[in-house]
């Protein structure tokens, strides 16, 4: 069974204080996009020119990503394509876009997404129960 989409969602304190860089650090740790294999944040550093970009109306190529995030182009595209897995980046052309206009309106596109996939979970999940004779409430 082939993935369509991936959503990873954690529960991490929310920053104190607030600053840009520690605020976009927090959403894409929220969303599963900094781990400790990523020791540069690229997919981080990614979502955040997407979010600079969006800012002007404009997306990026996956060169002017690379010499933006300034890791190699194949880590670029690889994080670009987990990006786009869960949602958040679209390619129009040639060019990687935020999926809406705007980081909140992008999550709450994955909001939606990640509530549609719960309530399928949940109607097979009652299917399952229903047929094993296990009482719900």
């Amino acid at each position: 069974m082939q993935s369509i989409s991936e959503y990873a969602v954690k529960k991490i304190q929310t920053p104190m204080e607030k600053n840009l860089d520690k605020d976009v650090e927090w959403v894409c740790s929220s969303l599963g996009f900094v781990s400790s294999r990523d020791h540069d944040k690229t997919a981080m550093r990614i979502i955040k020119a997407l979010v600079y970009a969006a800012k002007d109306g404009k997306g990026l190529t996956s060169e002017e990503l690379t010499e933006l995030v300034k890791p190699t182009r194949g880590s670029v595209l690889y994080h670009l394509k987990r990006l786009m897995r869960a949602g958040l980046v679209v390619k129009i052309d040639s060019c990687y876009e935020l999926t809406q206009k705007s980081l909140t309106k992008t999550i709450e596109d994955a909001q939606t997404n990640i509530n549609n996939v719960l309530q399928e979970i949940k109607r097979i999940s009652m299917e399952v129960d229903e047929e094993l004779g296990m009482p719900y409430r």
